[in-house]
């Protein structure tokens, strides 16, 4: 059977294409939940934690050695950069993460406190819980939107949305910005008190990073899968 162009098998009617294989929250879309693969599988968990972790491990030996904990963090990310260019992998999630980690390093650096490694990810988490809670004002919910897209790009479109599945795509995206609301509500206070509390705040980061992002998940995913497995088949075309 020949593949869609965007690399979904077509769709006849009373079938549904596999979903399965998606990582971040692309795994809202997939037929049975992966926790592993909703973080990128172990190996994007390693190139998630590692940088993080060799910072806050660094700290806790020598509290004063900023410079050597930037710079372990920095050589961790260049070495699962470099790890994905040799293995022809992609590169998406590891540049990302490799950017956010130089990102961070220059602004602790510069600023010469080891507490704003992390203010980075406290503006990212801001910037997502705006997303999120403006979107549920908006009465446009991000699952929604990002289920849409997807279903879009692939050909897999669904059918007409009803009321009971925009209160689901609302309701998943309200347990989002809870996910970035708990954040921040635990990190800022961390990171205001200063260098005192770095290596709480470097725990706390560990703790709430993928590991609250994979349980997250799973719970938007109970809340829209059956909305999703409900969805009628589109009519094949032609």
């Amino acid at each position: 059977m020949n593949e869609h162009p965007g690399g979904a098998t077509p769709v006849t009617r009373g079938e549904r294409p596999e979903r399965a294989g998606h990582g971040g929250l692309r795994a809202l879309d997939a037929d049975r939940f992966d926790a592993a693969a909703a973080v990128g599988g172990w190996r994007g968990i390693l190139e998630s934690v590692a940088p993080t972790l060799v910072f806050v491990c660094v700290l806790a030996v020598r509290p004063d050695a900023l410079v050597p904990a930037l710079a372990g963090s920095l050589l961790v990310s260049a070495a699962a950069l470099l790890a994905r260019l040799l293995g022809r992998q992609p590169l998406t999630q590891v540049l990302g993460g490799g950017a956010l980690a130089v990102i961070s390093a220059l602004w602790a650096w510069r600023s010469g406190s080891a507490t704003n490694f992390y203010a980075t990810g406290l503006v990212i988490n801001a910037v997502w819980l705006a997303v999120t809670g403006g979107s549920l004002l908006l009465r446009r919910p991000l699952v929604g939107l990002l289920l849409d897209a997807w279903h879009a790009a692939s050909g897999s479109g669904r059918g007409e949305q009803s009321a009971a599945v925009a209160r689901r795509h609302a309701l998943g995206t309200a347990i989002l910005a809870a996910m970035f609301a708990l954040r921040l509500a635990v990190e800022l206070p961390l990171y205001l008190a200063g260098e005192a509390a770095v290596g709480a705040l470097g725990i706390a980061r560990l703790l709430l990073g993928l590991p609250l992002f994979a349980v997250t998940v799973w719970f938007v995913w109970l809340v829209v899968g059956p909305a999703l497995r409900r969805a009628p088949a589109p009519a094949p075309q032609g």
